[in-house]
């Protein structure tokens, strides 16, 4: 089963609609950090609508932590604007975990210095934007990866 993992998310309608994404394709969601809302948050439910039931989630404090286990397993995959490799160049297993940063910082840079060879990014044409918001990044990344797992069914 792959995993989406967010690092320390900020906004809550971002994390809703990830987590209502993970669970209408059947993938795990993991929260972790410093996250930027509360967990009861309406606009995190609203976003998510009475899908919560049907997510497989967890909330990890500690990021560090996670992500020294997380590099152990090395069946990861950071997304970032500052990667030269594409995401759709990546392959993608069954159990991967797809990495997201905030959506104000990303992934922090020291973390993405040690696995640098596990970043990729999704390339954007128009040089005046910086960044595609969360949501729809993970809904991309996936979707490839879902792709590339059924593919080899």
């Amino acid at each position: 089963m792959l995993t989406v993992v967010l690092y320390e998310p900020k906004i809550p309608p971002n994390t809703g609609n990830i987590g209502r994404l993970c669970a209408a394709t059947n993938t795990r969601l993991h929260v972790v950090g410093n996250i930027g809302f509360d967990f009861k948050n309406k606009n995190l439910k609203r976003a998510g609508l009475d899908y919560w039931p049907f997510l497989d989630f967890k909330y990890f404090k500690d990021l560090d932590n996670y992500h020294r286990e997380l590099s152990e397993k090395q069946n990861f995959h950071l997304l970032t604007t500052k990667s030269p490799f594409i995401y759709s160049q990546k392959k993608f297993s069954n159990n991967d975990y797809l990495v997201f940063g905030s959506e104000t910082k990303g992934i922090d840079e020291k973390l993405l210095k040690n696995d640098w060879d596990r970043t990729c990014t999704i390339p954007i044409h128009n040089k005046n934007i910086r960044s595609l918001n969360l949501a729809n990044s993970v809904s991309i990344v996936l979707f490839e990866a879902i792709r590339q797992i059924n593919e080899n069914f």
